[in-house]
């Protein structure tokens, strides 16, 4: 699985357009709505051709089934996990727009999800850790991250994919009951009507320094 899982990446990074969506919603009790997508749409040249090949750098890349029978046993089992329910998963291999959402009914929850079902699903990992403290929230004050993509042991970029790199994005975006009082990194913005806070950075931005991608969003504790 770790070799499928650097074939994979290395296909995302290497992408002319690479647009990710990573989208929370929090209701007032701590429980919400989360939705990752990842969009490739408009790479299917390039990764049709990559999916065609048998190996990169000596490493064998995936078949799309591979692909698909990897990301159903992701699946079922963050469906079994404690407070997480609703798991939907929607996989275009047309386009390659990959689609994950889930409810659940804490953070703690939702990290414990997310920590047990990709390492079950990839087992073959052995000792390698992976942080997955990547976001914490004690009812008003709300610590978000990205996961540090160093300790995935990503192929390095080269200078020619990087340029491809810094045309796509990478979008957070978290929503609230309450009103956000403020936020502490200087690149999100809030929304009109005060209830929401996006953050966009270019990939090439975010796989050569995830922290720029970290916000700390304080909210309004009184219901209104």
């Amino acid at each position: 699985m770790k070799k499928h899982l650097s074939i994979i990446l290395l296909c995302l990074i290497t992408t002319s357009c690479l647009e990710i969506l990573d989208d929370i919603t929090f209701n007032i009790d701590g429980s919400g709505t989360f939705k990752y997508t990842v969009n490739l749409s408009s790479s299917q040249v390039k990764l049709n051709s990559i999916l065609a090949l048998d190996s990169i750098d000596g490493k064998k890349v995936p078949s799309v089934n591979e692909i698909q029978e990897k990301i159903e046993v992701f699946a079922a089992l963050l469906s079994t996990q404690e407070g997480i329910s609703n798991v939907y998963i929607d996989t275009n291999y047309q386009q390659f727009i990959f689609k994950i959402q889930c409810d659940f009914s804490n953070v703690m929850n939702l990290q414990r999800g997310f920590e047990l079902s990709l390492k079950e699903t990839m087992s073959k990992l052995e000792n390698e850790e992976i942080a997955y403290d990547w976001i914490t929230w004690d009812g008003t004050v709300m610590v978000r991250k990205v996961p540090d993509l160093d300790n995935w042991s990503l192929p390095s970029i080269k200078t020619e994919d990087s340029e491809l790199l810094k045309k796509g994005y990478y979008t957070s975006i978290t929503r609230f009951e309450n009103r956000v009082n403020y936020f502490e990194n200087p690149a999100a913005k809030l929304s009109k009507n005060e209830r929401a806070v996006m953050l966009r950075k270019s990939a090439f931005e975010v796989f050569n320094d995830h922290k720029v991608m970290d916000n700390i969003i304080h909210v309004d504790s009184t219901t209104n």
